[in-house]
């Protein structure tokens, strides 16, 4: 196995950059603008601050998915998603299982069934889609195995047992006959790194990649979230982000490199994260409590990152705040808020619907198990659904033990 290799650490790239132009250390990238004009740069602290970003600036009226719900899927949780041919494709790793509904909601089937027997899965934590072949790849995280469907005859074909190395991995991408699995450890080693890339047909790892000393400020522990780390997995140049870094690096077939730095005076620091290293004591009985950076008032774990075009949007934690932000390309404007309204569903919606998928047309937001009955309380109940928002009856029929709601927004047209 070879270290590094040509999957050369983004970070690594861009403190080089850093270095040959005198950045600072510590407290973002600090690529020069214009220096490297392959790298999208986000500066939170320029960015226009508003109450609440709104769906209906970039977005138009969505198409509403209501998803059927029958005893043969119970969803619990969303973890991911994604849609392949007119079908979308639902993770939840609660139950475990992977659901296929149709675009128009209804539920066509399941992949793969839970169990120890051959072509079954233990557990599941993330998932991804060769397009071209037609297969789909489930990341089975207690097994460190990926168990390939064919989509088209919904037949298992194979396993692809990988060797622990680390602890626990709970995210995968597949690309160009290769796996991108994330890796986590128990010790504070400073030769850690967040990523191996696997061949897809041996199982073998064939490189090791982005040290976590240079792209995630030291942290390497095996601290689970609810999504992947993996994103705009339907596009040639997924997206990767650590949840102390502050560039979202894309991986392509060429290697894997940065896209985009996000600066901020407020990012945590590496000195920070040095003493939440050692706070969090390695090793078996390692404390997984990350609470304090949410007093603190920093900014960490970029997450829900989504292309929307000519634009992008994520999230970021500022201390114990979620913050959104939406990020023009071609203009550079940013705007950064505490909200991200979809108010074409009714005035002053405080809902949460979490951005999920983008392609070229439009962009696929989730209104999710837990926020259901909220939903009903203060927006059903109350008479505050647009009577004129699509699927109107379906979505006033809702109950709460029902399945998830998606919104499919298509793009405003845009000057170019």
């Amino acid at each position: 196995m070879r270290k590094i290799g040509k999957m050369v650490s983004g970070a690594a790239v861009l403190l080089m950059l850093a270095a040959a132009c005198g950045g600072k250390k510590g407290r973002g990238a600090d690529v020069p603008v214009g220096e490297n004009r392959d790298v999208e740069v986000v500066d939170i602290d320029k960015a226009k601050q508003e109450d609440a970003l709104l769906y209906s600036s970039i977005l138009e009226e969505p198409d509403v998915i209501v998803l059927e719900t029958c005893p043969e899927c119970i969803i619990q949780d969303v973890s991911a998603i994604d849609i392949y041919e007119g079908n979308i494709y639902i993770l939840d790793d609660k139950v475990p299982a992977l659901y296929v509904f149709r675009r128009d909601g209804s539920f066509l089937r399941q992949i793969g069934h839970q169990g120890r027997g051959h072509g079954e899965y233990w557990e599941l934590s993330d998932f991804s889609i060769d397009r071209e072949n037609g297969v789909i790849y489930l990341w089975d995280d207690a097994l460190d195995m990926a168990h390939k469907y064919d989509l088209r005859t919904n037949g298992y074909i194979s396993s692809i047992k990988t060797k622990r190395n680390g602890y626990r991995s709970y995210s995968m991408l597949y690309l160009g006959g290769k796996l991108y699995v994330d890796r986590t450890s128990l010790d504070a080693d400073s030769e850690n790194y967040l990523l191996k890339e696997i061949d897809g047909k041996t199982g073998t790892q064939i490189a090791s990649c982005l040290k976590a000393d240079d792209y995630n400020r030291g942290w390497n522990f095996p601290l689970r979230l609810p999504f992947s780390f993996f994103y705009s997995k339907n596009t040639d140049a997924p997206k990767y982000v650590g949840l102390f870094s502050d560039t979202i690096m894309a991986v392509t077939k060429e290697g894997i490199k940065p896209y985009c730095v996000v600066k901020s005076e407020g990012f945590v620091s590496k000195k920070r994260m040095k003493k939440l290293i050692s706070d969090c004591g390695p090793g078996e009985e390692f404390n997984y409590n990350v609470s304090d950076l949410h007093e603190e008032d920093c900014i960490f774990c970029i997450s829900r990152f989504v292309e929307l075009d000519g634009m992008v949007s994520f999230q970021y934690r500022k201390g114990d705040e979620i913050m959104y932000l939406l990020h023009d390309v071609k203009t550079k404007e940013t705007w950064v808020a505490p909200s991200f309204k979809d108010d074409y569903l009714f005035e002053n919606n405080n809902i949460p619907l979490d951005m999920c998928y983008s392609d070229e047309e439009g962009v696929l937001s989730v209104l999710r198990v837990d926020f259901i009955p909220y939903f009903i309380e203060d927006v059903i109940d109350k008479g505050h659904l647009n009577p004129k928002i699509d699927e109107y009856e379906k979505l006033m029929g809702i109950k709460g033990d029902s399945n998830p709601v998606l919104f499919f927004h298509k793009y405003k047209s845009r000057s170019k």
